[in-house]
Order: C-alpha cells, then structure tokens, then sequence
C-alpha cells in the first residue's frame, strides 16, 4: 500500500471519528482557543462577572445569611448577627441617569472572532415615583452547548438604577463565582463593587423561576432580595440602596469563538413574567434590543405585559 492511500484512509478515519463524536453530543473542541485561558491572559488580575471583567479586588463573595447594606452611601457586608464583615467603599452612581449596563456589547473583540457583553435583552424602565416591588421570570434550564471551548454564558431577568444591577444568574461556564461546563445559579449585585452568593449546579430542564422583591424603603433608598424559588441558600439581600428602576431580560456572552458555544437549542423561552409597581402590575412595554446577531440572536416579545408575560431569547 502507498503512502499517500495510508494517508488518506488515516485521515478519513479520523474526519470519521470526529463526526461521531460530534454526533455523541457535548465536545471540546480542542482546534478551538481555550477561551478562559485566551480571556485570563488578556485580562490579567481581573474575574468575569455579568457586568464583564472586573478586578479581582472589586468581587466579594457573601455566604449563607449574609447580607448587604448601603446605609450612609457605602456598601458594607455583614454576616447572619449583624456584624460587619467587610466595607467595599462608596456606592457609585453616574450622574447621567442611564442604567448601569446595557452598552458594553463588543463585536469581535477580546481576541474572539465573535461578539461578547450583552448580546440580546428586552428592557423597561419605570417613570413613575412608586418603586418596582416584584419582578419574576421562570425558564427552563437549556441544553449543554455542542461544543465547549471555555465560553460563558448568562441568562437573567434583573433591576437596575444607574450604578448597579440586582439579578438572579444562570451561567454556563466559569466565573468569579466559580462553575465550568455546566449550568448554576447564583444572585449578584454588581457595580463599582460586585458581590455573589453561592453558586448551585443545575441540569437541562431544570425549571427556574428568578425573582426580585422589595423589602422595604422610602424616598431614594430600599431594600431588596435576589432569589431562585426552591433555592433559599443562596438569595441574595440588599439593603438601603439607590431604588432600581430599569427592568431588563437578558442574554449575556463572553469568550464565544463559535456559535456552537451557545446552548444547543434555537431559544430559550422566559415566561410567566410579573412585574409589578406598588402594588399594581405595571405598565410593562418591552423594548427589544439586539446588539450582536453574529449567530442569529435575538429576543422576541411574544406575550407582552404582565402577569403572564413571555419573551424568547434566541441563540
């Protein structure tokens, strides 16, 4: 047998076995950059959060019964006796107004062929001077992309004012929080200063519900939690802080070289959406912004308002 026919059966045994691999379902793709690696060593000293890279020294991590408080303009933790564990310094706000993060989306930036940030998100804000006091969103837990090359992905319904989001996570990936090629929870608050509870692996189908309530508060500043239904370890309190009034549904990504690093589904469907003003349900029109459609993304409103609101995010 020549050389060059050993050549072609070993590549095309090869080619053979790849597809089979493929069509096991979940891979690493070792031909692709190992985006965590490609991403650390661009962003030296900093962790991933959903507000992007930030500086390890600006991420905290609070456990079971602890608690937040931004009383006096500072954000300071405390654990389940009130005592002060740690304070991160003054909470701040910009000046313009504009919500905290819906613009940090980049298109094939970050060394990655594809776009990264806030990929695609439908957002309301409330002009009125009662105060957001609940907002829940339920989904189920998608599949596991086809191909993993180190990427991260957020999906989340959360509340922001102009310095910091409140949000109740599902990653897919690694994070300040921890994870990797799996999904988990976790709530965050995140700013200047960012801080997340413990981090919960979740399987495909899994159904969700995130939830953001109003605890109390006048004036400028409330009280707030985080939570996953069914998952009370990790909810997430926030006290005394400037009142979140921008309401968005989101789909967050970094580190995606490959459209296959998205869930292997077409969409993820957010539903039974309730979002409420006082103690009415508000006037909720979505607005739909589709800031990287690399691989298609995109939201559609397909129930508009509330309670029983629903909107497709697509991969």
């Amino acid at each position: 047998m020549s050389k060059y026919i050993l050549t072609f059966l070993l590549v095309g045994t090869t080619i053979f076995t790849a597809c089979k691999k493929e069509q096991a379902g979940t891979t690493t793709d070792n031909t692709l950059p190992a985006a965590e690696k490609v991403q650390a060593a661009s962003h030296q000293d900093q962790v991933l959060t959903p507000a992007g890279w930030v500086h390890k020294s600006k991420v905290h991590h609070v456990q079971t019964g602890e608690y937040l408080s931004g009383e006096g303009n500072r954000l300071r933790q405390y654990d389940r006796q009130g005592k002060m564990v740690a304070d991160y310094g003054a909470i701040v706000q910009q000046n313009n107004g504009v919500p905290f993060i819906n613009n940090n989306a980049k298109t094939g930036k970050d060394r990655f062929p594809l776009g990264s940030g806030w990929i695609t998100y439908t957002y309301w804000t409330n002009t009125s001077a009662t105060p957001i006091s609940y907002f829940s969103t339920s989904w189920v837990v998608p599949p596991a992309p086809a191909v993993n090359s180190g990427q991260t992905i957020f999906l989340f319904n959360g509340l922001q004012n102009s310095g910091n989001i409140l949000q109740p996570v599902l990653q897919w990936g690694p994070s300040a929080a921890g994870g990797g090629n799996y999904w988990a929870i976790a709530n965050w608050y995140v700013g200047d200063n960012s801080v997340f509870s413990n981090l919960i692996r979740v399987a495909p189908g899994t159904n969700l519900q995130g939830i953001m309530s109003l605890v109390s508060g006048s004036g400028s500043y409330y009280s707030y939690t985080s939570a996953f239904t069914g998952y009370p370890s990790i909810t997430l309190t926030v006290n005394s802080i400037p009142k979140l009034y921008w309401a968005a549904e989101s789909m967050e990504a970094y580190g995606v070289v490959t459209c296959s690093n998205y869930p292997n589904t077409a969409k993820t469907r957010l539903s039974g959406i309730e979002l409420k003003v006082g103690t009415a349900q508000a006037p909720l029109s979505w607005t739909v912004a589709n800031d990287i459609t690399d691989c298609g993304q995109h939201s559609t409103v397909v129930t508009p308002g509330t309670p029983n609101g629903i909107v497709d995010i697509y991969y």
